[in-house]
């Protein structure tokens, strides 16, 4: 009281402050009307604490299925923060029917994007490290490959959150990878190392049974450009090589897109026609997908998957073509032009771009790579990635402002929880993957 006395300026409060006596004595004298109400405000307080201790047990009190089916709608990240929750949370969102019932969500809504740094986008601090983008909110989180196994590999594939990652120049080593959870496995080895001119690993799922497959294609140097396939089943020890139609054994092969229960490859003949090869999980065989005349596809198109649909893009000059891909079996796919939007820029070898998906109000995601003049090349090299959004009704672009590497390489990616070393060690008899 000194202390505070001298602060406020000396004797002058001592006046106002009451003795404890004082308080004693004013104490006495509450009247039994006071007590009472008094009383009636703490009980009414401790009424108030139960409601919302009730509230609370009562949240954890729904049916589990109830909370499964409530959580598995969040993005990704929130349901990585619900895991520390509470106890209930953490057991329903580590279920392995939430785990299944969450990936199947994800085709119903937008997919995402994941970038790796390539070339002269590596740097210390993201060499090891992927980037999932959230193109909405338009964040950019890093996660680390603590593994470090990963750097100096391309991701070449996606399917439920999973991502294939491999050399584009030899047959091993090959990853599966889950980002979001940080588990992956290495696929056994087929043979020593080779050198090759080209090699793309796709990665499908079976739907009848829960099995992913991984199907890779390569081209040996030494074996005058004849393209070989082996497939293996994750769980499976051994790669086996897989009969092609005669065909293509000598075409030019680009990438793989899986969609509708097949993995998707472009093929080019040397005289210039192109068509599409298609691998049916399922049945595990191949068939060539040839074009009508009608349709009048250039040689020059790209496959890819847009909101769930398949197409066939050609971006040239100042234009952007779309023809759409319809039927359920591969069997009896037909292909029908569908669009064509003016772009307004001169796209060349030098300044061209890729579309990674469809985007919301009627857009597109575009990944635009820019080759640099030697005079303009930083110490980052020749090459610069750029990610944008075009609106075709209005002609127009809008840069995504997201940090990312000066150069990358991207996938469109379905964030799930789906465990690799599940898949590859425990018993398909085992698994809930249907």
């Amino acid at each position: 009281m000194r202390l505070l006395a001298q602060e406020k300026g000396g004797s002058d409060l001592r006046g106002h402050i009451k003795s404890p006596q004082m308080f004693h004595s004013k104490r006495c004298r509450m009247t039994k009307n006071d007590d009472q109400e008094r009383s009636s405000k703490i009980h009414g307080q401790t009424s108030a604490t139960k409601k919302d201790d009730s509230v609370s047990t009562g949240l954890n009190d729904l049916p589990a299925e109830l909370i499964s089916d409530i959580l598995c709608r969040l993005p990704i990240e929130s349901i990585l923060r619900c895991l520390g929750v509470c106890k209930t949370w953490k057991s329903v969102i580590q279920n392995p029917l939430f785990i299944n019932l969450q990936a199947r969500k994800t085709h119903d809504q937008p997919s995402r994007v994941i970038l790796k740094p390539i070339y002269g986008g590596v740097t210390d601090t993201n060499r090891h490290s992927v980037f999932l983008l959230d193109t909405e909110e338009l964040k950019s989180r890093q996660i680390d490959d603590k593994s470090k196994r990963l750097s100096g590999l391309q991701m070449m594939s996606s399917c439920n959150g999973l991502l294939c990652i491999a050399s584009d120049k030899v047959l091993g080593p090959v990853y599966i990878s889950n980002p979001i959870t940080g588990e992956f496995v290495l696929l056994p080895s087929q043979e020593k190392a080779r050198s090759l001119l080209t090699h793309h690993v796709g990665l499908g799922f079976d739907s009848s049974n829960g099995n992913y497959i991984v199907v890779r294609v390569y081209t040996d140097r030494k074996k005058n450009q004849v393209n070989k396939f082996d497939a293996i089943m994750l769980g499976e020890n051994s790669w086996r090589n897989l009969k092609v139609p005669d065909i293509i054994t000598e075409c030019t092969i680009y990438g793989s897109v899986f969609w509708n229960g097949a993995l998707l490859w472009k093929i080019k003949k040397e005289e210039g026609h192109e068509c599409m090869l298609a691998f049916d999980v399922c049945s595990q065989k191949f068939e060539v997908i040839r074009f009508p005349a009608i349709a009048d596809v250039p040689n020059d198109f790209e496959i890819v998957e847009l909101d769930g649909c398949l197409s066939l893009v050609q971006v040239c000059d100042t234009q952007m073509k779309l023809w759409r891909v319809k039927g359920d079996k591969i069997e009896g796919l037909t292909v029908c032009y569908e669009e064509m939007y003016c772009m307004n820029v001169k796209w060349n070898i030098s300044l061209y771009c890729e579309i990674i998906r469809g985007h919301i109000d009627e857009g597109y995601l575009l990944q635009v790579t820019l080759l640099q003049v030697t005079a303009q090349r930083g110490p980052g090299g020749a090459w610069r990635r750029y990610l944008t959004q075009f609106f075709p009704k209005m002609e127009q672009f809008l840069p995504l402002n997201i940090p990312v590497p000066i150069c990358f390489k991207t996938v469109a990616f379905r964030p799930t929880l789906i465990s690799p070393m599940q898949l590859h060690f425990v018993p398909r008899s085992h698994r809930l993957l249907k």
